[in-house]
């Protein structure tokens, strides 16, 4: 249906932006650093970059609101998977999660009624074990 309805937002530590398609760019939304409400696990504070995946509903008039979430979701794990394979053949690391503070994230977002949080990834180097 071509609804086009993920955002993706990349935050890190010189800010937050939102991912532009069209023009292949990122476009600052905010200068804070909203690193700490992407997840609770400590990791997501230090990582290059946590890219959060956003549905907007109104892109999905086309489909019935009763398979929204789903359409989205499908979305979102399709892209989320992609990133793994990019970070495995690049040699970095990556975890997607759904566990993080959605209230926190969404003002800092500044999203609207018709947007919903989906999901998390962090992406960074791996940590390297410490020498004995």
């Amino acid at each position: 249906m071509n609804s086009c309805e993920l955002r993706i937002y990349a935050a890190m530590q010189r800010g937050l932006f939102l991912y532009m398609p069209t023009e292949h760019e990122l476009q600052r939304v905010s200068v804070a650093d909203v690193r700490n409400v992407t997840g609770y696990q400590d990791f997501v504070d230090e990582a290059a970059l946590d890219l959060i995946y956003v549905a907007d509903h109104r892109s999905m008039s086309l489909v019935p609101a009763a398979r929204r979430e789903t359409y989205a979701y499908t979305a979102a794990g399709a892209v989320a998977q992609n990133v793994y394979l990019y970070c495995a053949s690049e040699g970095l690391s990556t975890v997607l999660r759904a566990w993080f503070d959605h209230p926190a994230l969404a003002v800092a977002l500044g999203l609207g009624h018709d947007e919903q949080l989906l999901l998390t990834q962090t992406v960074g180097l791996p940590k390297q074990p410490a020498v004995a």
